[in-house]
């Protein structure tokens, strides 16, 4: 018997596509005589037959015959948008036996699942006679017993009309059903805590259920949710809690059937469960007598056991959601004719999820100081990405001026960023843990110790010098990784900063080091030089190299933000290098306004660390190599002396000398084995150009010269220089610095 048989020829007018699709229909089967009936006011459908080549014995399990009746149904209005579908015409066609169809009522027709996916985007490159080779692959397979290649794991009912969703984690109602967790020993039921999200379109209404309440908790569970209800109802709130139901067949029988025919009212549910050993309404007029507060919304989850693994889910169990909307609190009777709706199943993002989703895994506990524009972007980058252990460290507020280039909106205007952000990452994970999501709406300096030291990775996205000094002088303690970003050149650089592994090299002299590096890396001398120009009267040593940034495009912040989080999340940081890091990103407009992107990184060895001789407390920090650079000059003049001078930047603030290069003895310098006289020729022009590339922030700061007899002091001669030297420095300001080279050490002395 088929369905077609009782359907009336269509006789109306078909518009030039969908009789295109008819004709595309009857070609593929090479029969112009194929029927056209009407199957409702929207659709059409064409009844035609598959040839199945069957194997030798006949179809798996007799399922499948050798000529398969059809119906290609089409849209009338909304083809080629909408694909067709195709129906088996056989009623007595055995859904329940077969997987890849999607939920039909008992007395509707089969509906083939022929892609994963949507259909329809599927379809957007596809033609009719493409969907017809793949339906006639399904009933091949079908025949064969190949339809599930998933490794024999059970393909899930395919619900295409529902009552919006339940979101649940699989994982927590798969444990409550396997271990038997009951509300009450009597019943095979567990009562969850569940929340409704009121005030959206019916269909798309949406019910989350987070975990089941026992028995010995239920006053605690009944006086919180009564609280928050009356909360609730004073906000006016969207999400509202209740109770719900877990139920499952107390003798746990498998189910390989699949359901074509899942009940419509509760009269129908209650026979529905009464076959599987479950009586709904025993156990509602129990849990009405024992004051658990069931209300109108009645939601009841069913735990069906498969014979193997659902196909997407870590379990056997499929898990149907049964909807009851009634008028009134209820009441603990329902009448058989209240309808019942279908809530498909949708699963919660979780960390997990958004590992899986962003296919990376971001293990680093980290701890982000600053939750400004490029602070948050890169925060909600490592949330999005399930990282589960992060906290944000600022104690600004979030001003209207901020909803231009943040990831919050205007109704966390007024609040601290820090507890802005995390609280909206926690909304992210609402059934996870989320107690290592932590907030400090105060200065870093503030923070204690033990609670940074919780973190394996810091990430400074401040503009704040003082922010960087703080977390130097402290890495000692709290042993992380340091990182730092900023954005300059108007939003044109992005420059991501590594502190090395053993807090060496600093996360000084990195930055000065990206200062330096101008000069030889034309984008960042575009940037020095142009920095220069505009801040001239706000640059001073130590403090220089970080530009005013307070007006760029959102674009070019999330732009560079994301480069930084790509690249922090590039390995498993406890094998990230162990070396600095400096990673260059660039984003330049050419003449006619295209975006021109470059990005380069270097690797910093670690620097080599002296510290003055004559008790100034100052520190030198040499860039990897200088000092093999120097002994080699030392050795290679013997038995004469030679010198010449230093390049880097000297702070104040941390007493420390930064030296990026060493410049030999000038031409006009004069040597011999006791003295050295250093010249003068072409080194103000030297020096002058560096200071101009670098931005006026790398320059002289001291002088170098051999003892190749090994004397390891300065000589008389030497502190008749010196005390000329100091007159001078002290007008720019800078220390005098004079390090003395023999054949083997390094022996700096400093003199404020």
């Amino acid at each position: 018997m088929q369905y077609s048989i009782h359907l009336e020829a269509y006789s109306g007018q078909l518009s030039a596509k969908t009789a295109e699709a008819v004709e595309q229909v009857k070609a593929y089967f090479n029969d112009p005589s194929l029927q056209v009936f009407v199957w409702d006011e929207h659709h059409i459908v064409i009844a035609a037959s598959y040839n199945v080549s069957l194997p030798a014995r006949g179809s798996i399990d007799n399922n499948i015959l050798a000529v398969e009746p059809i119906l290609v149904k089409i849209a009338l209005h909304r083809y080629p948008e909408a694909a067709p579908l195709i129906m088996s015409d056989r009623k007595t066609f055995p859904k329940s036996r077969l997987p890849h169809l999607y939920y039909s009522d008992e007395g509707k027709p089969a509906v083939l699942c022929l892609v994963r996916g949507s259909l329809n985007e599927w379809f957007a490159t596809k033609t009719i006679g493409d969907l017809l080779i793949i339906a006639a692959q399904w009933f091949f397979k079908a025949a064969t017993g190949t339809l599930v290649t998933d490794n024999n794991e059970f393909d899930p009912v395919r619900l295409n009309t529902s009552l919006g969703k339940h979101v649940f984690k699989y994982e927590t109602f798969r444990d409550i059903v396997s271990e038997n967790r009951r509300f009450v020993d009597s019943y095979p039921l567990a009562l969850i805590l569940s929340s409704a999200y009121t005030g959206e379109a019916e269909n798309e209404r949406a019910f989350k259920s987070i975990s089941d309440i026992p028995f010995i908790s239920l006053d605690k569970f009944r006086e919180a949710i009564s609280k928050v209800e009356n909360k609730s109802r004073d906000h006016n709130s969207k999400v509202l809690p209740f109770y719900s139901l877990l139920i499952w067949d107390p003798d746990q029988n498998e189910e390989p059937a699949y359901f074509t025919n899942l009940p419509a009212n509760y009269g129908e549910l209650k026979g529905f469960l009464k076959i599987r050993g479950i009586d709904i309404a025993e156990m509602l007029s129990a849990l009405k007598a024992g004051n658990v507060p069931l209300r109108s919304l009645l939601v009841m989850t069913h735990a069906i056991k498969r014979p193997y693994k659902v196909i997407g889910y870590e379990g056997i169990y499929e898990f149907f959601t049964y909807t009851l909307i009634l008028n009134d609190d209820f009441s603990g009777l329902v009448n058989d004719e209240e309808e019942v709706c279908i809530s498909s199943h949708s699963q919660p993002f979780t960390a997990e999820l958004a590992s899986s989703l962003s296919n990376e895994t971001r293990l680093a506990e980290t701890l982000y100081v600053g939750a400004g524009s490029l602070g948050s972007k890169i925060i909600m980058h490592d949330a999005r990405s399930g990282k589960n252990v992060l906290g944000v460290v600022d104690h600004d507020s979030f001003q209207q001026h901020n909803i231009g280039r943040h990831v919050l909106f205007s109704n966390h205007v007024g609040r601290k960023k820090s507890q802005a952000v995390v609280e909206e990452i926690k909304a992210f994970y609402e059934l996870d843990a989320t107690n290592n999501f932590v907030f400090f709406d105060r200065p870093i300096s503030f923070v204690k110790n033990e609670e940074v030291a919780k973190y394996k990775l810091i990430v400074d996205s401040t503009a704040s010098p003082g922010v960087m000094h703080n977390l130097i002088e402290r890495q000692d303690v709290i042993n992380a990784r340091y990182a730092k970003c900023e954005i300059v050149d108007g939003g044109e650089i992005g420059l991501l900063y590594l502190q090395g592994s053993a807090n060496n090299p600093r996360m000084d002299d990195l930055i000065y080091l990206a200062c330096y590096l101008a000069v030889e890396n034309s984008e960042l001398a575009n940037w020095r030089i142009g920095d220069a120009d505009r801040e001239q009267d706000v640059l001073d040593i130590g403090l220089g190299c970080s530009s005013v940034t307070n007006v760029m495009a959102d674009d070019l912040i999330s732009f560079h933000g994301a480069a930084f989080s790509q690249v922090l999340a590039a390995y498993p940081f406890e094998d990230f290098l162990k070396s600095g890091f400096i990673y260059l990103n660039v984003f330049r407009k050419s003449a006619d306004n295209f975006p021109k992107i470059s990005n380069k990184r270097y690797c910093v060895e670690p620097f080599e660390v002296y510290e003055s001789k004559n008790d100034s407390f100052w520190t030198l920090r040499f860039l990897s190599g200088l000092s093999r650079k120097l002994l080699d000059l030392c050795n290679s003049h013997v038995p004469n002396e030679t010198g010449g001078i230093l390049i880097g930047i000297a702070s104040y603030k941390t007493k420390t000398l930064h030296i990026y290069d060493v410049i030999e003895q000038p031409a006009d310098s004069t040597s011999s084995p006791v003295a050295f006289n250093r010249g003068i020729e072409g080194l103000a022009n030297l020096v002058d150009d560096i200071k101009y590339q670098t931005g006026q922030v790398i320059g002289y700061v001291g002088e170098w010269h051999t003892h190749p007899m090994n004397l390891e002091t300065l000589s008389g001669q030497d502190m008749v220089s010196i005390e000329k030297l100091q007159a001078i420095n002290k007008q720019i300001p800078i220390p005098t610095c004079a390090v003395i080279v023999t054949k083997n050490k390094i022996i700096p002395f400093v003199y404020d």
